[in-house]
């Protein structure tokens, strides 16, 4: 890469030693100051390429300053360092106009690769264009941990864009939490944001939902109805559970994401659709695409950028902030002291299989308890129970895809292709077994199985009968 100038902003003398180093090694030359009001003065003089700056500075900060050092750079790519990182910090960073942000201590070929990216897009890269501050709710979004440091930036960068979003991780992470939060920071924040989880909607009208119907596509259609795609006009949408989205539904969305086009159930009319599209998921989506049970095309759709929530177990130094968090919240009485080392190394210890929803949960039960007084472990609610040793292996649904597709290639390869009783075999090898399971669910009521089963009951008597199980149900 061709050797720039590069300015370095900290009040850290060791700081901009190792960056001045650094940058130096790679052929670059370093101007270095040790404060904002110095640091445009040289920026101003000077014009680098590129300023690393950083926020805690001694009078005028990193945030407020940097419209200021885009303006004397005329718009060089500048580069917020900061050892308190939150996402207040990081989004109004990119909000002002910063090109990247990281959070110390962090590694020198980390800042070099950022460095190097930055100089490499400047001179292709539209102006950056400088806001005021905004002022950020930061109460529902807390870590300090590295991992979250990660979250808050991936956040920053992508909210003000159109971009999709899958975000990943287990249950009670804060998936919904990080969607908020690129709603509220994007463009559209002032537009609807409507999350919906189609799994809990009734699988015959999840199409209606999401994209609305006309008067008589099905029975109880009695007027035109529009779905959450157009009610979110150039707002957002959050998919949560989008793993289980029925492979026809799959092939809408599709649409939708690449075409901004949609029809309503029963009608051929093409309709727009300007939104954006969140989705959320806890389960692993490369793995349905390997079995069939999540489209290939659309997993590359969603997936503008990903952003993955671990644990709370892999992250236990978020631990502390999020207790002050959710007690603060209660005007718990003694606040200041209510955790002492002791209990906290007791909670680091808990695996939190429910995450952040379980820590919340066991700090409101302890906090009831404890009325007002510091707590102890005694307080708490026991540890939730670990999940299921197969929790991590792939959902009923996607085995039951993957088991009928290698029943139906083995089925073919036997009848040599022949498709003409494939159908038929199929039914008689599953249905038996659902009938009967359906029959004991309901304690052998036909009348409630047959309804459960979407079927008169005069055909499930007559399939019972076909398959010589009426008598023994």
């Amino acid at each position: 890469m061709t050797p720039q100038q590069v300015l370095v902003v900290d009040d850290e003398p060791s700081i901009c030693w190792a960056l001045e180093k650094m940058l130096q090694r790679e052929g670059h030359e370093v101007l270095t100051a040790s404060s904002a009001e110095q640091g445009l003065r040289l920026a101003a003089e000077q014009h680098p390429a590129l300023v690393i700056l950083d926020v805690r500075l001694p009078q005028l900060d990193g945030i407020s300053a940097l419209p200021q050092f885009l303006k004397a750079t005329d718009n060089a790519p500048v580069i917020v360092i900061t050892a308190f990182g939150d996402l207040e910090t990081a989004v109004a960073a990119v909000k002002n106009g910063a090109t990247d942000y990281l959070t110390k201590p962090f590694k020198l070929d980390d800042v070099s690769r950022v460095c190097r990216q930055a100089l490499r897009e400047s001179a292709n890269r539209a102006a950056p264009t400088a806001t005021q501050p905004m002022t950020i709710d930061s109460s529902t979004m807390v870590g300090s941990s590295a991992a979250m440091q990660q979250v808050f930036r991936q956040i920053a960068l992508v909210a003000d864009s159109d971009l999709s979003v899958l975000i990943t991780g287990e249950t009670g992470t804060g998936k919904e939490l990080v969607a908020a939060a690129i709603y509220r920071h994007s463009r559209r924040a002032d537009q609807p944001y409507i999350p919906i989880a189609p799994v809990a909607l009734n699988p015959d009208l999840i199409e209606s939902e999401l994209f609305g119907h006309v008067k008589g596509a099905f029975t109880g259609a009695a007027e035109d109805r529009p779905g959450l795609f157009e009610r979110a006009e150039n707002g957002t949408v959050l998919l949560d559970e989008i793993g289980d989205l029925p492979l026809g539904t799959q092939v809408k969305l599709l649409r939708v994401l690449e075409q901004g086009q949609f029809c309503r159930v029963g009608d051929v009319t093409p309709r727009s659709a300007n939104v954006r599209v969140l989705a959320a998921t806890n389960c692993d989506l490369h793995e349905q695409v390997g079995s069939g049970a999540f489209r290939e095309d659309l997993f590359h759709r969603l997936t503008g950028m990903q952003i993955h929530l671990p644990p709370l177990r892999e992250r236990q130094e978020d631990i502390q902030p999020l207790c002050h968090h959710f007690l603060a919240a209660m005007h718990y009485a003694s606040l200041d002291s209510a955790i002492d080392d002791t209990l906290l190394t007791q909670l680091q210890q808990r695996p939190w299989h429910g995450n952040i929803r379980e820590l919340k949960n066991a700090i409101e039960h302890a906090a009831v308890v404890a009325r007002g007084r510091p707590l102890t472990i005694d307080d708490f609610p026991p540890p939730k129970p670990g999940r299921d040793q197969d929790a991590d292996a792939p959902s009923q649904r996607v085995q039951l895809a993957k088991a009928v597709r290698e029943w139906t290639a083995e089925a073919l390869r036997q009848s040599d292709d022949s498709t003409e009783t494939l159908h038929a075999d199929f039914l008689a090898a599953t249905e038996p077994a659902l009938l009967e399971a359906v029959l004991k669910h309901t304690g052998g009521n036909r009348a409630k199985a047959a309804e459960m089963l979407g079927i008169h009951r005069g055909t499930l008597r007559d399939r019972l009968r076909s398959y010589g199980i009426a008598d023994t149900v």
